[in-house]
């Protein structure tokens, strides 16, 4: 593995204080969002009209409610409950504004790596607690990089369930960039220094930083003169990083009409072709809809680009349903057309695993037919190498 040293410079990150951060008010851009819609947990803070007011206050009420339990490995999860319970503006914000109690969090109370498990939410939820842990790991980026990669794919690989650990790796990436004020070459030489199966999910951690950067949020870093398209970022990457490079462009930076149609996804990709047109329109196919039944009627109407629209279907919105409701997903991989239908099967089996944390390999394939369930199967062996577009 290539060692890759860390500068001196590189420990002299900024350190945003509370009030700062607190104050911060919600990113701009990002796909455009309701809200004032209905919102039961925290419901005063949904009272107030003024966006910036309304997500300043979910953010202090909540990191008021993780410090008063002085355990937020177990109150994170009861959050996720009650948040998605109470649906709304929260539950569409609620990963992004978990990045900043996350970091403010793992600042106040002086989080290390070595105490870091101790406070990580035990939940694979997508929403609060992911965002919380990803933001806490983002707090640390001097102390990842004085770990080396060895070092820091170790703290990741700790973590209990496949999918905690792609979000350590994804959050690695994020971590490098804030160490590095958001120059990229440096953030993905950090990444580039880790096994191959991880270093490309680590990379889109990089990337989704350099797009928030771009967009001006999450109190990213956006440095001097940075290239601001993806088609021409993103034909420079390396061949692995391409699809990384592409994944979260248009969550953060969103086209003025967002794809709700087959014809919506290729018009953002006219023109592109291989792996760049594979990336772009799974990039594209992520932002159609929240519901991933509806990106795989969309994906079903895309032909050619059907495969690559598969990545882009939000797998992990299905992590805390029922189990006949994920075996519905996978067999709606027929509807695709043929050429699209193994790499279906297989994606779906592989980000199906990752989100049950093996299991669906091992019970949910078995309710396909024969060929779906080999194809299932192989892909969910495949859950513990690198992913590159699960959110």
């Amino acid at each position: 593995m290539r060692r890759f040293r860390l500068t001196c410079a590189a420990a002299c990150a900024a350190v945003l204080g509370w009030t700062a951060a607190a104050a911060a008010g919600p990113p701009p851009g990002g796909i455009p969002l309701d809200q004032y819609s209905r919102t039961t947990f925290l419901s005063r803070c949904g009272l107030l009209r003024q966006q910036t007011a309304e997500w300043n206050c979910y953010v202090t009420r909540l990191l008021a409610d993780v410090e008063r339990s002085h355990d937020p490995a177990h109150e994170l999860p009861r959050i996720d409950r009650r948040v998605r319970a109470g649906g709304g503006y929260l539950e569409s914000n609620c990963h992004m504004m978990m990045h900043v109690v996350g970091r403010i969090y793992a600042r106040r109370q002086h989080v290390t790596l070595e105490n870091l498990q101790r406070y990580l939410p035990r939940s694979n939820d997508p929403g609060c607690s992911a965002g919380f842990g990803m933001g806490m790991v983002m707090a640390l980026g001097s102390q990842i990089g004085q770990l080396g990669p060895d070092g820091a794919i170790r703290l990741c690989m700790r973590a209990p369930t496949r999918f905690r650990s792609y979000t350590c790796i994804h959050t690695l990436g994020h971590a490098y960039m804030r160490l590095y004020h958001g120059q990229l070459a440096f953030g993905l030489r950090a990444c580039e220094a880790l096994p191959q199966s991880q270093s490309p999910d680590c990379a889109q951690g990089a990337y989704h930083d350099y797009w928030l950067g771009i967009a001006g949020r999450d109190s990213a870093s956006r440095a001097r003169n940075a290239v601001t398209s993806p088609r021409v970022l993103c034909e420079r990457a390396l061949r692995a990083f391409v699809r990384p490079c592409w994944y979260r462009y248009f969550l953060e930076l969103p086209p003025k009409q967002l794809p709700g149609s087959a014809a919506g996804v290729r018009r953002l990709c006219r023109a592109l072709a291989g792996l760049q047109r594979v990336g772009c329109v799974g990039a594209a196919s992520l932002i159609t809809s929240a519901d991933p039944f509806i990106q795989m009627r969309i994906c079903a109407h895309l032909g050619a680009d059907a495969a690559g629209c598969v990545y882009g279907v939000n797998v992990q919105n299905l992590a805390t349903v029922s189990g006949p409701r994920r075996v519905k997903l996978i067999r709606d991989c027929p509807t695709l057309p043929s050429s699209a239908r193994d790499r279906c099967y297989e994606w779906l089996g592989t980000a199906l695993a990752v989100v049950t944390n093996g299991r669906f390999g091992q019970l949910g394939c078995g309710w396909l037919a024969v060929t779906g369930r080999k194809l299932c199967v192989d892909g969910a062996d495949r859950m513990n190498q690198a992913l590159v577009t699960v959110s």
